[in-house]
């Protein structure tokens, strides 16, 4: 008598001899030896279940009167339901080719003699197509019967994971109409008995294998950044598990639609299929070249590098933008376009250098130098293909070219040979501005400390392409001092409206307001001026002005130091302050008449003052002013010495003033005459003015 033991490993080792027999170079892909009592497989995986109405009856002594085996009973009726009752086994046999099925089954006397077997392709379906294998009898009762079917030239087979096999009994006599029973003295019976043993689905595994299909070029990244992406292909098949993808150092990788990336992948195939895109950075932390492989490895195959390699310094571009051109210019802007560069090295942005003079005046850059955004010269990253060109002069010739280049810093490396594109192109004439008078501005906030910046609010309407120049030049009290800039605001692309406000600030361009050229800066916080001017500054017409300390009233400016020029007055249409305050704003009524916002904003006690910008707070300027037109004056001779003033009314007018001057020039309202308070109209004797000639201003009032 054996132990259990021992007559498990004897049935084991007669199965082995099956398979090896049976199938040349075959391997278990799922088998049942219900040593366990159980339908579980034994070895690999799949489901055996019962069809038909047959039911379990328990496990029984095994094949030649060892271990276990599977007794199952409940067979149909005689004459009914032909070849539907039996076992039914759904297998996978994806990794194997040559696929064969085996089996043994104990008949009782009065079972059914005869088993046939079917498989299908694909169980999945609705209505699997079923195909007759083979037709298996019994010669007797009681005695067990081998069974096996041969798939191999079945190709539908190989690596299926769909494949699924029934076992049924099956009518057996001449007619086809009965069950014949297994001894052939007895009579079939439902309650007959099969007993099933060692069934076994093998196969001849395939070779795991993986193709890669890639293209990548160099990887280029500063430290600290990452490269551009770079993709490739794997596909591979017939993988016994897992296959684990390894990036060398500072490179990480990612399955093409995933979000976060790795420096390892595990990718699970399916079915032993993986069909996948994989995506690759470079991300160093420092500086270098790189090299190393991705390693690909595990479900079965050799293992497989993939070379890639990687620097921190770019070559310089492989090719220069096409198709540089320019459009929409106007008399103060244009905008110049291109298409990006090409090649197996692209740019990380490209550098814009123009002239006024000539392209051959337009210096090439220098490897290892940027170059800062200035006026004519521009930075615009890759993948940008225009850009606007601000603060040109109208009526002028302007030439431009444009180098593409890699890295930064130190390592900037510009193409700056032979072929570079360029182009020119003349602005047109802009309109003409408005010619202003004096107080047709002041000055609302200022700063010396960094950054330098100056703000005016319009007293009047203002033209587009009006030009008003600033300075922080000294006035000597008849000309400017040498020293010191002269900053020129134009109004372009729109009318100006009164009450809106100017901000002229070191290093940026406010929107919408207007250009102001060149940058503003150098303001002194030990005292210091801006004088608004239009003209020449040989021949200058003052339009307003502030000083951050008191105007001089004798001796030699310095560069902290100016007299106010004349007609401008303090605290009528210019501004001074006792003490030197480095940053300030007007922090009183922003409505009413222009005559009185104008007065506020010149007067030193409605400002506030601070030595540092930390404590300011700068306002969002809303001037609102009420009636600030002029009426139109109309002069008519009643008779030899007597003349008639009058106008038309100004909407919301409470009162008009009528002033009158000798000199147009004079500073008005302070050296003009009050003549009358008006409401209509105003007569004056010539006689008595004493004048041949004289001027008149009519003014209304809220």
């Amino acid at each position: 008598m054996h132990s259990k033991k021992e007559i498990h490993m004897k049935k084991i080792i007669t199965l082995l001899i099956i398979l090896t027999f049976g199938v040349l170079n075959a391997a278990v892909i799922t088998s049942w030896d219900f040593e366990a009592q159980n339908t579980n497989p034994s070895t690999g995986s799949g489901s055996l279940s019962l069809i038909g109405g047959v039911t379990s009856d328990n496990f029984n002594t095994g094949y030649a009167d060892t271990g276990y085996a599977w007794s199952t009973t409940s067979y149909p009726a005689q004459g009914t339901n032909n070849r539907v009752a039996g076992m039914y086994v759904e297998v996978s046999s994806v990794g194997y080719s040559s696929i064969s099925i085996s089996w043994a089954i104990r008949h009782s006397n009065t079972s059914a003699n005869r088993a046939v077997l079917y498989y299908t392709l694909d169980r999945t379906v609705a209505a699997p197509v079923w195909v007759e294998a083979g037709i298996f009898n019994a010669a007797s009762g009681d005695l067990w019967v081998d069974g096996s079917f041969d798939g191999s030239s079945i190709t539908g087979m190989n690596s299926n994971p769909n494949l699924a096999f029934k076992l049924v009994s099956s009518f057996a006599n001449a007619a086809n109409t009965a069950y014949m029973p297994s001894k052939s003295t007895s009579t079939y019976a439902a309650t007959g008995k099969w007993r099933y043993d060692n069934i076994v689905v093998s196969g001849t595994p395939l070779t795991p294998y993986l193709q890669i299909t890639a293209s990548l070029q160099p990887f280029y990244a500063a430290a600290g950044y990452l490269s551009s992406l770079q993709s490739y292909q794997i596909s591979a098949q017939h993988l016994t598990g897992e296959l684990i993808v390894t990036a060398p150092q500072y490179f990480v990788l990612r399955l093409e639609g995933d979000e976060l990336f790795a420096s390892q992948l595990s990718l699970l195939p399916r079915s032993g299929t993986i069909n996948r895109t994989i995506q690759v950075l470079f991300q160093p932390v420092i500086s270098g070249d790189f090299s190393g492989n991705i390693v690909h490895s595990g479900g079965g195959i050799e293992t497989q590098n993939l070379a890639v390699y990687a620097s921190t310094i770019l070559p310089e571009p492989s090719s220069y933008p096409s198709g540089f051109a320019v459009n929409g210019i106007t008399y103060y802007q244009a905008y110049l376009n291109w298409t990006d560069a090409t090649g197996s090295t692209l740019p990380d942005g490209y550098l814009i250098k123009g002239s006024k003079i000539s392209a051959d005046e337009i210096v090439a850059p220098v490897d290892g130098v940027p170059e800062e955004d200035k006026k004519l010269t521009k930075n615009v990253a890759y993948g940008i293909q225009t850009k606007l060109i601000f603060e040109l002069n109208e009526a002028h010739p302007y030439y431009f070219k444009i180098y593409p280049y890699t890295n930064s810093g130190t390592a900037i490396d510009y193409k700056a040979d032979t072929g570079v594109p360029q182009l020119s192109f003349n602005t047109s004439a802009g309109p003409v501005g408005s010619v202003l008078s004096v107080g047709d501005l002041a000055f609302v906030e200022y700063a010396c400390d960094s950054p330098d910046k100056f703000a005016f609010v319009l007293l009047t309407d203002v033209l587009e392409n009006t030009k008003i120049n600033f300075t922080d030049k000294a006035w000597t009290g008849t000309a400017f001092a040498e020293t010191e800039e002269v900053y020129e605001w134009r109004g372009v692309a729109r009318l100006y409206l009164r009450g809106e406000v100017i901000h002229v600030v070191e290093g940026t361009l406010q929107d919408n307001e207007g250009i102001s050229n060149p940058d503003f800066e150098g303001f002194s916080n030990d005292g210091d001026q801006i004088i608004a001017f239009q003209g020449y500054i040989t021949q200058p017409t003052f339009l307003a002005a502030f000083s951050t300390t008191s105007w001089l009233t004798g001796g030699i400016p310095g560069n902290n130091s100016s007299y106010l020029p004349e007609p401008l007055q303090q605290g009528v249409n210019a501004l001074g302050f006792v003490t030197e305050i480095d940053n300030g704003y007007y922090s009183a009524t922003q409505s009413g008449t222009v005559a009185d916002i104008r007065q506020a904003i010149n007067d030193p006690g409605n400002w506030t003052r601070a030595n540092s910008l930390s404590g300011l707070s700068y306002p969002a300027w809303d001037f609102q002013m009420n009636s600030l037109n002029t009426p139109q004056l109309e002069i008519v001779w009643v008779d030899d010495t007597n003349i008639r003033l009058s106008w038309q009314d100004v909407a919301d007018a409470g009162s008009y003033k009528i002033y009158a001057s000798d000199n147009p020039y004079a500073s008005f309202p302070s050296d003009w005459t009050v003549l009358v308070n008006g409401t209509t109209a105003l007569y004056l004797n010539i006689n008595t003015m004493g004048q041949t000639k004289r001027f008149y201003r009519v003014i209304a009032y809220n």
